[in-house]
């Protein structure tokens, strides 16, 4: 992984659209790679053989850095994926301060009544 310290909590708000632009970036760096190493094989002078030289290797390399780094960034949503629980304490925590506005409110009913 990288040496530099990452700010987890800006991925944890919204983990799920982090996890959508990884993968999508990933599958493109993927193929831009797919399409390179292609035309690699395909100018190369001998079968079995590629250039070593060349904007095509250039770019080629590039694309495999990229796709390094991106692993780098499912290893990073690896660790702050929420969990179930997490969420299944959310939605209780929902619920009970759902049901504490309508007893609160019953309560603010009776009284208006009584006066």
């Amino acid at each position: 992984m990288s040496e530099k310290k990452v700010d987890l909590s800006q991925i944890r708000g919204d983990w799920d659209f982090h996890s959508r632009y990884v993968a999508h970036a990933m599958d493109q760096t993927l193929k831009r790679a797919n399409k390179l190493w292609r035309e690699m094989k395909a100018s190369s002078r001998k079968k079995g053989q590629v250039p070593v030289d060349g904007e095509t290797t250039e770019a080629f390399i590039e694309a495999i850095y990229q796709a390094k780094g991106m692993t780098d960034d499912l290893f990073i949503l690896a660790e702050c994926k929420p969990t179930a629980k997490k969420k299944a304490r959310k939605k209780a925590k929902r619920k009970a301060k759902k049901k504490a506005r309508k007893k609160a409110k019953k309560k603010a009913k009776k009284r208006g009544k009584r006066k």
